[in-house]
């Protein structure tokens, strides 16, 4: 493998403490079909998983028709609420600085619909001037599938194996792994329950933003 010139994250649960805005999104949709308040650490474990994940738990459904128009509706409801309480996660902002600073390139590769990626991401990290961001309507695919990080690599100009790329779940690794990139394993986001991201095998496994930085050689 090359040297790191490009970082890429993940966006929910990686660098946004998203969870607390999809909680209120789910307990919104739950109270609208006269459904008691869900547990937080329920709704946290899942966010990774997505909207499907989400609306399925939300409303105990099995049928896939279902599960369409309440995703739908759920992200109706999300959006009118995305930027509430979502913040990145402590350490996030600094490690981006220093990125900047050391002269690296950032992107986000992310499975979120491009309407709310382009919202918060425009949000919160506009300033720190990502070189790319990369949905699953950039590609037509979803992360396992490599494609978006293909993209990425080619936006910014580089070769994977000059490319690093940080998520919080197993896909995450996966996708990482079939671009032929570095992965590491966001071990302080929303893994799912009963998974342990050791045996995601990834290259490296950091338990805070602030560890990312030991795994990048040019910001030792």
């Amino acid at each position: 493998m090359g040297s790191i010139k490009f970082i890429a994250f993940d966006l929910d649960g990686t660098l946004l403490d998203t969870a607390k805005d999809f909680y209120l999104a789910v307990n919104k949709l739950r109270s609208n079909y006269n459904l008691e308040p869900c547990e937080f650490n329920e709704i946290r474990a899942r966010v990774s998983e997505g909207a499907v994940s989400l609306a399925k738990y939300s409303l105990n459904l099995t049928n896939e028709e279902e599960i369409e128009f309440h995703r739908q509706e759920l992200l109706k409801i999300y959006e009118s609420c995305c930027l509430e309480k979502t913040a990145p996660f402590e350490g996030i902002l600094e490690l981006l600085e220093q990125i900047n600073h050391t002269g690296l390139k950032w992107g986000i590769v992310t499975n979120k619909p491009k309407k709310f990626a382009d919202k918060i991401i425009n949000h919160f990290f506009s300033s720190y001037h990502p070189s790319c961001e990369i949905s699953p309507e950039d590609t037509g695919e979803r992360k396992p599938n490599p494609e978006g990080l293909l993209k990425a690599c080619q936006i910014v100009g580089l070769e994977p194996k000059n490319s690093i790329y940080i998520g919080d779940h197993s896909i995450d690794i996966e996708a990482g792994k079939r671009a032929n990139i570095k992965t590491v394993a966001a071990a302080y986001g929303y893994i799912p329950k009963g998974e342990n991201c050791i045996n995601w095998k990834a290259d490296y496994i950091a338990e805070s933003p602030q560890q990312i930085k030991e795994y990048i050689p040019l910001m030792k």
